[in-house]
């Protein structure tokens, strides 16, 4: 049965730098807090586990060696332990889940988002299509299979992108066309606009990405538009800054840029410099009529027969196999990673015979679902 109204939170808080474990556990306990609220959604940063690398933009390449290391260390496989206690949470909670991480699937990271639902199941799996400009120092592409955004819930069809995906016309242009009715803008750790230096354009600051990007993309789509931001302390920023560089001493630009907006662009939340910890919103579907009556650039207000937009799903493969029958095997990302498979099971070590036994896990849900 779909739920027209209900209460959502975004997260605009610190990540645990460097420390998978510590944030998996944060992570966990803004779940419950939003669950004890009575949310139906809560919303996470881009990256949030294990934090965004912004360094990346400050430092140069020797100093940040040993910090892309440790970073790369810290990283979520999706097929972990850590991910199913997350999972698990949100059964717990019954909550969605929509959490932003650095995955690292073999030896590559990628700017990934889930959303997972309150069965603990991981509904959509993504990856940022493109890292940018010195992101690509870190991350790699997400693939044909992993970029869809948009999937349909009880709570309406939901989205989610990362970053300046959010400022893409094409990706704008193929979730509106899914219908979207919420949409998550993720955001990293941003510096504000009273950092920038010439010739640095205006776009590189936090401010245009909190209140030119994300209404613009609540007013184009004509939808509920959550902007979850990370944020920096003192600490932070020492964690942050290599060995033999003085680190920033005002962290203050960092913070205050998450927003929640309706879909017709309006603000509905803004938090102070100083707040920390979860936006809170009541969404009602039922606003996204008219916005979307006047302007459907998924529909009425568009011509396919002008102007369409070409998707491609499908997986290009690094190695191509033949299959028993002579054709070519073709697998899935979703099924390689094991999202598929129940979260109450985990696999053990193969034996000599090459097999994998599974067990139940030693986990269960605080209430029978």
């Amino acid at each position: 049965m779909p739920i027209t109204k209900y209460k959502a939170a975004a997260v605009t808080s610190e990540p645990v730098w460097f420390d998978l474990e510590g944030g998996v556990q944060k992570t966990i306990d803004f779940i419950n807090e939003a669950g004890q609220a009575g949310c139906k959604l809560v919303a996470f940063p881009e990256v949030w586990l294990p934090g965004y690398p912004y360094w990346q933009w400050k430092v140069t390449y020797q100093q940040s060696l040993p910090m892309l290391k440790k970073y790369r260390e810290n990283s979520l496989p999706v097929d972990s332990d850590e991910m199913r206690r997350i999972r698990r949470a949100a059964r717990d909670n019954q909550i969605y889940v929509s959490l932003g991480f650095s995955e690292i699937d073999h030896a590559t990271l990628y700017l990934a988002q889930v959303l997972i639902s309150p069965t603990g199941d991981v509904i959509n799996h993504r990856r940022k299509i493109k890292p940018t400009h010195v992101e690509k120092l870190v991350y790699g592409d997400g693939a044909g299979d992993t970029f869809l955004s948009v999937v349909p819930t009880e709570l309406g069809r939901v989205g989610q992108l990362n970053c300046w995906e959010n400022m893409n016309p094409f990706l704008k242009s193929l979730n509106v066309a899914m219908g979207e009715q919420v949409h998550i803008a993720a955001w990293p750790i941003y510096p504000g606009k009273e950092t920038l230096k010439y010739p640095d354009p205006a776009t590189n600051v936090s401010d245009p990405a909190s209140d030119l990007v994300t209404p613009a993309y609540a007013i184009e789509t004509g939808t509920w538009t959550l902007a979850p931001f990370q944020r920096l302390s003192k600490e932070g920023l020492k964690k942050n800054t290599p060995e033999g560089v003085e680190p920033e001493t005002d962290p203050s630009t960092y913070n205050g840029h998450a927003r929640i907006f309706r879909p017709d662009g309006s603000l509905v939340v803004q938090p102070d410099k100083d707040f920390d910890g979860l936006m809170f919103v009541d969404i009602d579907l039922n606003e996204c009529h008219l916005t979307k009556a006047l302007a459907d650039f998924g529909g009425h207000y568009m011509r396919p027969d002008l102007i369409r937009l070409l998707v491609d799903t499908r997986r290009k493969e690094l190695v191509t196999e033949a299959d028993p029958n002579g054709g070519i095997a073709t697998y899935s990302t979703r099924e390689r990673l094991g999202l598929n498979d129940p979260i109450d099971v985990v696999k053990e070590d193969k034996g000599k015979s090459g097999a994998t036994a599974t067990k139940s896990d030693a986990f269960t849900a605080h209430a029978p679902l």
